[in-house]
């Protein structure tokens, strides 16, 4: 630090120049700012008359005789003390940042400076050093570490012995253990161990204004978050987070290749004439890409979440990005080619990234298996028609009506759904909120699922893939599969009241019986099951305090009461494992039936 003293730069500010340095602090030794701007709107003030009995902490002053320190007068420490601490829980319910700081710690620098604390009540000054910028990150991090701010402020401050022990401990553990040898929640307190930080050292004012530091130090927060510049906005953020996923997945894995070539980087990235795509051996057809584009990212399983979540962090730093966001990362690449001629026509792009996004919710997307389509332009793709087929064997078992579309059903559904979206009108649109309450208010997914639950509706999305494909209006087909003839003798076009009144999601009522109604029922026990493993998350995810490790996995839980549903759980298991044995063994039987090698004596 002492030599990067000689090395400061320049920071402009309004009314004056900052000289800053730039290093890395011990999260020990940095406080949050005792007068946090982020805490304007909940102020109690005197004058207010609320007869809080709890004193408002003054903003801090410039310290008479320094050129870049501030100083806050308060009656005594414990006031001090008390304000620190409220500071720090409110930032933390307001601003929470301990998920991401815990997975890549503390990446965007502090802008700290120092303060001399006076007490009127003869206790002696302490010297600190304040977040001016990113009080909520010093929260964060001293949430992890379980770090109180006033014991910083007031034991560690003071005792460099104590201070020094407290880091000392950390180091010499690490030491010890290597990183390999330590438990996951000691990586994160070693990650937020340290933060980066620009330390005020110095503040020249400009001779025209003759500005205090403090004045100083408060334009520079205001410039940062009271008039920040304008945001990204939402789809700006997910295009950004579009790249650094596709940069994920073209590198290979650690135990395994790439999970996309180059060359569909390329193609899901927009980023090559359709020329281009032809002569890589990829397919020209739109929805055939959103379908890939939505296979990668958002299929595949655990697996492929994982990958994606990498590229989300290394622009992010969230710990744990939501499917949520897996979905419009994968639509924001999809719409890229849609917005070419649309700059001026923000309503077309808005409305149709809101359909796919609602649409590719779906969650039987999430169990498409990694590889290649099961209909594309690739070596060994199946035709279109093979598609369908497949679909319409597998509604005929009884798959979309138990609840879930199997794997055919779901490919031609993420195809379909695309024409459908980008149409004109357009044939599925976002569920309506808030009208007489006669309108159909399910989700397009759901809609989509009842649609190709059913041959009619199997038969409709493979006629809006033709349709897509060449240009064509999409328009309503029947039964047979042919368009709809009106009483005026011309065609019905489709749109989203048409779709949503022919297809109500009701089950079928041949599916009472056999395989079909079984299959309705496995779907439920499936999802019953689905159900149980997110709330054991949901249970295991509650922290003991804000920031904290696990109630459950710290504490435990009631053994009497986990026994008894592991016994219920033992029981279910010992049935389906009987039907599964069952299965298996009239497989067997009919292989031996059919096998012509297998001849009696």
């Amino acid at each position: 630090m002492r030599r990067k003293l000689t090395e400061a730069t320049e920071l402009r500010v309004q009314g004056g120049t900052l000289s800053i340095v730039e290093t890395r602090l011990w999260s020990a030794s940095v406080i949050p700012h005792p007068a946090n701007p982020r805490e304007y709107g909940r102020r109690q003030y005197p004058l207010g008359g609320s007869g809080s009995t709890v004193a408002t902490t003054p903003e801090p002053g410039s310290l008479i005789g320094r050129d870049a320190e501030l100083e806050l007068c308060i009656p005594t420490p414990d006031l001090l003390a008390q304000r620190l601490e409220d500071t720090k829980d409110r930032l933390l319910r307001e601003n929470p940042l301990a998920y991401d700081i815990a997975a890549e710690g503390v990446l965007q620098p502090l802008t700290v400076v120092a303060l001399t604390v006076v007490h009127a009540n003869g206790h002696p000054r302490a010297s600190l050093l304040v977040a001016a910028d990113g009080s909520s990150r010093v929260s964060a991090v001293h949430s992890l570490l379980d770090y109180s701010p006033c014991r910083v402020a007031y034991e560690w401050g003071r005792d460099d012995r104590k201070y020094r022990k407290e880091i000392n401990r950390w180091i010499r553990h690490a030491q010890k253990q290597g990183w390999d040898g330590l438990r996951e929640d000691e990586r994160q307190k070693l990650r937020a161990l340290t933060v980066p930080a620009r330390v005020v050292v110095g503040f020249d004012p400009h001779s025209q204004t003759n500005q205090r530091f403090h004045t100083a130090v408060r334009n520079f927060i205001g410039l940062t978050h009271i008039r920040p510049p304008r945001p990204y906005g939402p789809a700006v953020e997910n295009e950004a987070k579009a790249d650094a996923v596709l940069d994920s997945l073209v590198e290979p894995a650690r135990t395994g290749p790439a999970h996309i070539t180059d060359a569909e980087k390329h193609w899901f990235a927009a980023t090559v004439t359709a020329e281009e795509v032809l002569a890589k051996g990829l397919s020209r057809h739109s929805d055939v890409r959103a379908a890939s584009i939505v296979k990668s990212l958002l299929g595949g399983g655990v697996g492929t979440s994982r990958r994606v979540n990498e590229g989300i962090r290394s622009l992010t730093a969230k710990l744990r990005p939501k499917r949520e966001e897996r979905v419009d990362i994968a639509v924001e690449l999809i719409l890229r080619p849609l917005r070419a001629g649309k700059e001026g026509d923000l309503g077309f792009i808005r409305s149709r990234r809101a359909a796919l996004q609602r649409v590719y919710r779906l969650p039987e997307i999430e169990d498409l298996p990694a590889g290649p389509l099961i209909e594309s332009d690739e070596g060994g793709g199946r035709a279109l028609e093979q598609l369908r087929d497949q679909a319409l064997e597998e509604a005929g078992l009884g798959h979309g009506n138990d609840g879930r579309l199997s794997v055919a059903q779901t490919e031609l559904a993420v195809k379909a759904v695309y024409y459908m979206a980008v149409a004109e009108p357009m044939a599925l649109q976002r569920e309506i909120f808030g009208g007489s309450g006669d309108e159909d208010d399910r989700s397009p997914a759901t809609v989509l699922r009842a649609m190709l639950s059913c041959r009619r509706g199997i038969l409709q999305a493979y006629e809006v893939v033709r349709a897509g494909r060449r240009g064509d209006k999409l328009y309503e087909v029947g039964e047979s599969g042919h368009r709809v003839v009106t009483a005026t003798g011309s065609h019905r076009e489709l749109t989203d009241s048409l779709v949503r009144h022919a297809y109500t999601g009701e089950p079928l009522a041949e599916a009472a019986v056999g395989y079909p109604a079984a299959a309705v029922r496995w779907a439920s026990v499936r999802n019953s099951v689905d159900s149980l493993q997110r709330n054991v998350k949901v249970m295991a995810a509650v922290p003991q305090q804000v920031g904290g490790r696990s109630q459950v996995e710290e504490e435990g839980w009631d053994p009497a009461a986990v026994a008894a549903l592991r016994e219920d759980l033992d029981h279910i298991d010992r049935s389906v494992a009987r039907w599964s044995d069952r299965h298996k063994e009239l497989e067997l039987l009919r292989e031996a039936e059919q096998d012509p090698t297998d001849t009696i004596d």
